[in-house]
């Protein structure tokens, strides 16, 4: 409806011009266009040419007059701003005047990845900021009033650097954003997966150790706190690519509140071989802090084979493996010819995660003080 009326505008003003111009050749005064092509910042383009009529020639050597006409396309110069309503989730007025919803909408991205909860972006903002967006995957959520709800509690959780924070939310039209910082070493998922190239490094085991012990302390911490009414705070799945890493190596948790606005059976089945076998079949789905345990098991593995979950099983390739051709056969070639007690440690703490009865698995507090102890 805007589009039309707005295309019934530049017909008028076409008909308006034509007008001026025959009316002035008809008194033979001069009107001088700006002959620059024509541009328009709308979902159509409205420009074409129209003949104008130009000036009044002195009379030639036989006394006789002459009209020179000329067509020439008019600079018809529209730029059509559309504002959607816009609606701030979580941040306060410093923060939204920092970050410019319209701008964080529209400027262009870089994908980054697919997630659960939705697509992630890196943006480099006109300041030169650059920082991470997701938009929120149309159709997984909650409701809006739980979404708005979810993201302020998360986006107020205090912690010591070991989870992802939340700087900015925002609706802008009927979509949901959040805004997190950008970490230049991505995920654990690409440094362990990554294709090898010019400046392709492999993770010692030192470095995957020092790795776990962050996930797991981002673990407990999610798991000491507690909702609004009182229930115990979960994360779901836990994955290789929501393991962040900074450039000192060590590391945050990400995407943990993807299942409080994501219905469990949908991350139940875009994550196979990483969750727990209670979760798994016809039952109703319910995560909790021991799927969690279970979970990380299978993060530990990942960690020391190098393989992924949704392609190997990770728990029988190990443990069989293992007891076949010795600890040699299980562990990743990139970290080197290194065998040692903390890499036969780090196994048996993932075995204890991984028991099939949930009451048999160690709390993450327990995995904490384990990972310390190799």
């Amino acid at each position: 409806m805007v589009l039309q009326r707005l295309e019934i505008c530049v017909q008028l003003m076409k008909l308006a011009v034509e007008f001026v111009m025959t009316v002035a050749e008809s008194i033979g005064v001069v009107i001088h266009q700006n002959e620059s092509p024509a541009v328009v910042t709308t979902s159509r383009s409205f420009a074409s040419p129209i003949p104008l009529v130009g000036k009044r020639n002195p009379k030639s050597s036989d006394g006789k007059a002459t009209t020179t006409i000329t067509t020439a396309t008019p600079s018809l110069l529209l730029e059509v701003k559309v504002m959607l309503p816009i609606k701030v989730i979580f941040g306060d007025v410093t923060v939204a005047k920092r970050f410019d919803p319209t701008e964080l909408a529209h400027i262009p991205k870089t994908r980054l990845g697919e997630g659960t909860l939705g697509t992630l972006f890196k943006v480099v903002l006109g300041c030169g900021l650059v920082v991470t967006i997701r938009k929120i995957r149309e159709g997984l959520t909650v409701s809006a009033v739980a979404l708005e709800m979810w993201v302020n509690f998360f986006g107020g959780m205090k912690d010591d650097g070991l989870l992802l924070p939340i700087h900015f939310s925002f609706w802008y039209g009927g979509e949901a954003f959040i805004l997190y910082e950008y970490l230049i070493l991505g995920s654990l998922e690409e440094l362990l997966h990554g294709s090898e190239g010019i400046q392709f490094t492999p993770l010692k085991w030192g470095i995957r150790k020092r790795i776990a012990l962050y996930a797991a302390q981002a673990v407990a911490l999610i798991h000491s706190r507690v909702t609004h009414d009182v229930e115990p705070l979960i994360c779901g799945v836990i994955k290789a690519s929501n393991i962040l890493i900074r450039v000192d190596f060590s590391a945050c948790l990400s995407s943990y509140e993807t299942p409080y606005l994501v219905p469990p059976e949908t991350i139940v089945k875009r994550n196979p071989g990483r969750v727990a076998p209670e979760l798994k079949g016809r039952h109703p789905k319910t995560f909790t802090r021991k799927s969690d345990v279970y979970s990380f098991g299978v993060l530990l593995l990942e960690l020391v084979t190098g393989e992924r979950p949704s392609m190997t099983n990770l728990r029988a390739y190990v443990f069989e493996r293992k007891v076949k051709w010795g600890l040699s056969s299980v562990y990743d070639k990139k970290m080197g010819d290194l065998v040692n007690e903390n890499l036969a440690g780090m196994i048996e703490i993932a075995r204890a995660c991984l028991l099939c009865k949930p009451q048999g698995r160690p709390s993450m507090e327990d995995v904490v003080r384990m990972i310390k102890a190799l």
